[in-house]
This record gives structure tokens, sequence and C-alpha cells, in this order.
């Protein structure tokens, strides 16, 4: 057997694409308040497939797509079919609250690097790097402790977790199979805390800073069974899983006395230093299930719920403002007729979904909610098997009530998937 060309250059720029994604995981960005919280917001999506259609893909199997939220998915891909999937996601965040409006801020970045190939009829491997989570926030709070002396607290974040990972599925018996991703979970959160007089030069002032180092491995599994109906018709069942697991973590804890005029900051003294102390992140038990049903080659509508015991979450022993989570995702895709000869569009596909979820955030006592929805279209690139995808996903997270923030978002994310013999078998005449 020959590996191709393709498959090597593909192989080059996978390496080069993760080097640039894990070099620019740390830069600061602001993206949301509420990631002061628990490990940040959480990354659930990581395919414009999925994110297209409400995030749907729990019982998603298409040969030319990765699905790394179940594994089981990889012994779809086609025999001898190499895949390379690499996205570019762009945010535009609006923060409201009963006061004011905040004009849209934009952040892009890489989302996502993937490989898959099968290693034979009944096996399938993926590779990768995505998000596990990302933190990005400037708080500032004010508070009156007598006449006219007012005392500000700034809670500043950001960083993030990233996941590379190894997967695998297999189809022991025809039309069901079960696959698991080995990830290593690795990245900095880092947090300040800061307490000072605004009114007041040289007053004596405190800061705290935290940063959480997590670097260790975790796993998540999943099951799919396909059903065949009459007519072409498929029926797909999928179950996902992620069991708990205390996950190893190193923290740097430093709190110091300053005092500040203007934008001259002067340290003091050091209140406690604490450096490099191990410890560990207890990550919960998530579960999810969905369904799905398709006409081959030009229809399918599925659904998905998923559950997550993110109140038992604890960092170096310690709880959160976080709780139980749970989102629903309904959505489908529909491609006219994938091979005609004499219209574009009727090639084309079409994609469309929408999202609910009760976020693990919880703040004085009120449940953050997330509701969006999501359209999308896939562009087949002519005589190729490669395709090319956009996402824009709409949406609301949180409340302006309780005096808390609403967060208006548009996500378009960019990706190709190009799809192309990794390995054959030469001929001879």
């Amino acid at each position: 057997m020959t590996i191709s060309k393709s498959f090597k250059y593909l192989t080059v720029i996978f390496l080069l694409l993760v080097s640039v994604y894990t070099g620019s995981a740390q830069i600061l960005r602001i993206s949301s308040p509420y990631t002061r919280y628990g490990l940040g917001e959480l990354q659930t999506s990581h395919s414009v497939y999925s994110a297209s259609m409400g995030g749907l893909s729990n019982a998603l199997r298409n040969p030319g797509f990765i699905n790394t939220n179940n594994p089981a998915s990889y012994s779809s891909i086609d025999t001898n079919t190499f895949i390379f999937d690499v996205g570019i996601n762009s945010t535009f965040t609006q923060l409201k609250t009963t006061l004011s409006t905040q004009g849209y801020i934009n952040h892009t970045s890489l989302s996502h690097v993937l490989l898959g190939f099968p290693i034979t009829r009944w096996c399938g491997v993926s590779a990768g790097i995505i998000p596990f989570s990302k933190t990005g926030y400037q708080v500032p709070a004010h508070d009156s402790i007598g006449p006219d002396i007012y005392v500000a607290d700034t809670f500043t974040g950001n960083g993030g977790i990233n996941q590379a990972y190894l997967g695998i599925a297999f189809e022991p018996f025809k039309n069901f199979s079960f696959g698991v991703n080995v990830g290593y979970l690795f990245g900095t959160i880092n947090k300040v805390r800061a307490v000072y007089l605004p009114d007041i030069d040289y007053s004596y002032n405190i800061r705290i800073k935290n940063n959480i180092k997590v670097s260790d491995i975790y796993m998540n599994y999943g099951l799919q069974y396909q059903i065949n109906l009459k007519k072409s018709h498929i029926m797909t069942v999928g179950a996902k899983f992620n069991l708990p697991i205390h996950v190893t973590a190193r923290q740097d804890l430093l709190a110091e006395r300053f005092t500040s005029s203007g934008s001259i900051v002067s340290v003091k003294d050091t209140l406690l230093n604490l450096d490099e102390e191990r410890g560990t992140l207890y990550m919960p038990l998530i579960i999810g299930g969905g369904l799905t049903f398709a006409k081959k080659n030009i229809w399918m509508v599925g659904a998905d719920f998923n559950w997550e015991n993110w109140k038992k979450f604890k960092s170096f022993g310690k709880s959160d403002s976080i709780g139980n989570a749970y989102n629903i995702s309904v959505g489908g895709e529909y491609t006219p007729q994938h091979n005609s000869l004499t219209s574009y569009l009727k090639r084309m596909s079409y994609r469309a979904g929408f999202h609910f979820s009760q976020s693990y955030f919880e703040v004085r006592n009120t449940k953050i909610n997330d509701f969006s929805v999501s359209i999308g279209l896939g562009f087949p690139i002519k005589k190729t098997k490669t395709t090319l995808n956009v996402s824009m996903e709409a949406g609301s997270k949180g409340t302006t009530r309780k005096n808390l923030l609403q967060e208006n978002y548009i996500r378009i994310i960019l990706n190709i998937s190009f799809r192309d013999f990794w390995f054959f078998r030469p001929k001879l005449d």
C-alpha cells in the first residue's frame, strides 16, 4: 500500500495548525463575565456540521464529517478515505443590563483541527485538538464603607483548557458501534481579584492572583446503533457518557498588598505565596442520548438531550457558584440531489436547528439559561469530496433580572472538510 502525497502534506499542515492553536490559546480576550465561575465557558460543539444543527451530535453519523462528541461515529468514515477538518470561529458578543447596552465585540480564533481515517471496515480513528473551556472576563464592582468612601472590587480572568485527543471506534457486529476518546487536558486559567480605594492615593490595597494549571488524561465514551427501515430510511440511536474523574492540577496563589496612584502600582509586601500546590479538579458524570431519522443522501432530522452533574464539581476541594446542567438540541439537514449534474444548488446541503440549555452557571440563586437558533450551508467543491461549510448561530444567555447580565451573541463558524484517499493499492496492467 502507498500513502498518498495529500496525506503527507495534510499531516504537516495539521501539525503546524496544532502549534498555532496551542500558541494562541492563552491570549487575553474578554468573552463573558460568567466565565469567572467553574472552568469558564464549556465548549460543547467542535464541528460546523453539528453547530449548524443546534449542536446535534449524539446519534450523528456522516462519513464526511468527524463527530468528536460521540467517538462511536468514527466507524462511519468511508474505507480508504482520509478526512482533514479545520475551522475558524468568529463570535460577536453584546452585554446588556437594565441600565445600559454594550456594543458588539468580536473575537476570532482557530476553533478546531481534526483528522479522521479508517483502519478497517469495522474500525475508524480520529485525532485532533479541540477547546474544552474558555475564560475571559473583566468585572468591576463598587461599594460604600462610609460617607464619600468607596471600595472598588475588580475580577479579571483569562486563559482556558484545551484537549488533544486520540479516538477509536469499533463495529463488532453490523450496525452497532462503540468508541472512546482518550484526551489530554492542558492549559491555564488565570484569575485576579483586586480590592482597593480608588479615591485615596497610596492607600493600602489587596490583590489576589490565582493560576490553575491543568495537565491530565480525560476520557469519554460513545455508543451508536443503526436500524435500517424501508425505502432507504435509517434510524440511529446514540448515547455518550463521561465518567466522574479527578483531574490533576497545580495551583499558584499569591496575595499581596500594594499602593497605587493613577497607573503606577507599587507592591509593598506579600501576605500569602503558594507555589505549584498540587491538587485535583473533580470532573462530574456527563450522560447524553439522541435519535436521528434519515433518508440516505437526502435528509436527516434528530434530537439530543444531555445532562451534566456539575453540582459535584470541586477545584482543590472547594465548590463554586455552579450547579447541574442540561441541554436540548434539535436540528436537521436537507440535500436535494447530492449527485446532480445540472444544478449546484441541488448538490448543496442546507442545515438548521436550535438548542436550549440550562448552563452550569448559577449566580445569585439564578440559573443562567442559553437559547439559540442556527443555520448552515455546505458547499461541495467541484470534482472532489471536499466541502466548504459555514454556520451562523444567534442566541441569548443570561438575564437582566436581579442585576445580572444578558449576553446576546452571533457566532459564525467557517470550516473546510477535506476528503481524499489516504492510501491505495497500486494496480498493474
